[in-house]
């Protein structure tokens, strides 16, 4: 399922050069849509391993681009989306083009992160994809309302189905796995959480390539079953400005 962009009228084009141009504006909330909350975590998202949500970042010094552009989620995922320079949103195809954020989402808006600026102390917004709304193979077009060239595809995958296995006989835990990625892009990171937490804390937590790399489906971790830490382990997409 795919949803296009409208196209950007001349006069809002014109509206959005000018805006460019200036400094900063300060981050505005009205627009925001029910699934976002704006300097915070959506409930539904709050119980769930920290590597399952992806952040985009909203600009990269002078340039207006979304970094990764073109997202990838599983089913009923979400997303942390962060200005990282000047002032942004990310809009669903379907949401009100206006710059200054000055009403709310019309009722066909996808999401809204509502303008976001870096120069705030919050940032951020987070966003739930509902699978009814985002369902698995589906994309979506989004762009930022300030800055008409700023566009980009949220992506949604199937959903990754992990297996464990071991091998007793090098002590190893054997994960095997199937769906994720999208055409041309089936790619995968592995998150590996090594002290007993299924939040999976940065400072426990390392992310690693599966064996033969990242277009690989298995992971072998040589030794756990002899470590008497318990460990948490996690596959998801990789993203495309990862390595």
């Amino acid at each position: 399922m795919s949803r296009s962009r409208r196209p950007v009228p001349a006069i809002v084009v014109l509206a959005v050069a000018s805006l460019a141009l200036s400094a900063p504006a300060s981050a505005q909330t009205i627009c925001i849509t029910p699934n976002c909350v704006f300097a915070g975590t959506p409930a539904i998202c709050t119980n769930r391993a920290a590597p399952r949500t992806p952040t985009v970042e909203l600009g990269s010094g002078l340039q207006a681009i979304y970094i990764p552009a073109n997202p990838k989620i599983e089913p009923g995922d979400c997303i942390i989306w962060m200005a990282a320079s000047n002032t942004h949103s990310s809009s669903g195809a379907s949401c009100d083009l206006d710059p200054f954020c000055g009403s709310p989402a019309p009722s066909a808006c996808e999401w809204d992160s509502a303008n976001l600026s870096s120069d705030s102390v919050t940032p951020t917004s987070t966003c739930y994809y509902d699978p009814t709304v985002f369902p698995a193979e589906s994309a979506d077009d989004f762009h930022c309302r300030i800055h008409a060239q700023m566009v980009g595809t949220l992506q949604v995958t199937t959903p990754i189905v992990l297996t464990l296995g071991k091998e007793v006989a090098t002590s190893s835990v054997k994960l095997n796995w199937t769906g994720g990625g999208v055409i041309g892009d089936v790619s995968y990171k592995v998150a590996r959480q090594s002290g007993g937490n299924p939040r999976f804390p940065a400072a426990s937590t390392t992310t690693v390539d599966p064996d033969g790399g990242v277009l690989g489906a298995t992971f072998t971790d040589t030794g756990a079953l002899s470590s008497p830490t318990k460990a948490y382990y996690l596959v998801r997409n990789k993203q495309t400005n990862e390595p």
